[in-house]
C-alpha cells in the first residue's frame, strides 16, 4: 500500500511538471481601447483593431501568451517603468519626451494629427483658427501637445479619446484635435462632426518597451520584420484601413 502510494504521488508530480512546461509565459501589452480602429471594444466586448492585431502576431512569433491590459493612455508608460506590463502597443507616437523614459520599436504606421469640429462650423480650418477655443484632448497625446501651442486656448484633458469627442459633439468644446485616421473613424460613428483642416503633423507610431529591456525590444523588432516581409503587415492594414488610399 505505502508502495502504491508512492509511486502515485510521483505520477502526479511528473503530470504537474508536464503542465508547467507546457504552459506559455505571458506578453503583457498595455493599450487604452478608446482609440479605433488602433484599439477599440466591439459590441461583444472583446477588445479588438489593428494594434491587437499586431501584438497578436508578435506574442506568437515570440511564443508568448498575449494579454492586453487596458488603462489610460497617460498611464501606459508608467506601467511600463513599474513592470506592470511588457510593452504599449497603443498608437503612440514617438517622440522626444517619450524617448526619455522608454524605448522604442522600429516604427510601424505613420501618422499625423487633424481637427474635427460640429459639422455647422465654417470657421476653423487651422490651428490660428483655435486660437481663444475650447479644445478637447486625451491626456498625453501628441494631440494634446499641439493644443498647448496654441494661442489663448482652453484645453479640457480626458484620460480617454471618446470623452473628448463627446465633449465636441455636446457642444462643450470647440474642436478636438486627434490622429487621423482616430478621427475618420469617430466622425463615422458620431453624427454631426467634421474633419475641418488638413493633416498638419508628421508621427510615427511604435511600439514602447523598458528602457532595460533591450532582449525584448529585439525580439519585437525581428518580429516586426518577420511580420511585414511576409505580408501579414499588409493583410492587417487591409483589414483596418481598406478604406484609405
Amino acid at each position: 500500500m505505502r508502495k502504491l502510494s508512492t509511486m502515485l504521488i510521483l505520477v502526479l508530480v511528473f503530470a504537474l511538471l508536464i503542465t508547467g512546461c507546457g504552459k506559455k509565459e505571458e506578453l503583457r501589452v498595455g493599450t487604452e481601447a478608446t482609440f479605433a480602429p488602433f484599439e477599440f471594444t466591439n459590441d461583444d466586448n472583446e477588445i479588438v483593431g489593428f494594434d491587437i492585431d499586431l501584438a497578436t502576431e508578435i506574442a506568437k512569433k515570440l511564443n508568448k501568451e498575449l494579454k492586453i491590459v487596458n488603462m489610460d493612455f497617460d498611464g501606459l508608460i508608467p506601467a511600463i517603468q513599474a513592470n506592470q506590463v511588457d510593452l504599449a502597443v497603443a498608437g503612440m507616437t514617438v517622440n522626444p519626451e517619450r524617448l526619455k523614459n522608454v524605448n522604442f520599436s522600429t516604427p510601424y504606421y505613420d501618422a499625423s494629427q487633424v481637427i474635427v469640429v460640429q459639422e455647422t462650423n465654417n470657421t476653423v480650418t487651422t490651428r490660428q483658427d483655435l486660437e481663444g477655443k475650447i479644445i478637447a484632448v486625451q491626456l498625453g497625446t501628441t494631440g494634446a501637445d499641439a493644443a498647448e501651442e496654441i494661442a489663448n486656448a482652453t484645453l479640457k484633458r480626458f484620460g480617454k479619446v471618446n470623452e473628448a469627442f463627446l465633449e465636441l459633439k455636446n457642444g462643450r468644446a470647440d474642436a478636438v484635435i486627434i490622429d487621423a485616421p482616430v478621427a475618420e473613424n469617430y466622425i463615422q460613428h458620431l453624427t454631426g462632426l467634421k474633419i475641418a483642416s488638413e493633416p498638419f503633423t508628421e508621427e510615427k507610431y511604435a511600439i514602447a518597451v523598458k528602457k532595460e529591456n533591450s532582449d525584448l525590444l529585439e525580439d519585437v523588432n525581428k518580429a516586426l520584420t518577420e511580420i511585414i516581409d511576409s505580408g501579414k503587415y499588409q493583410e492587417l492594414y487591409d483589414k483596418w484601413f481598406k478604406d484609405e488610399e
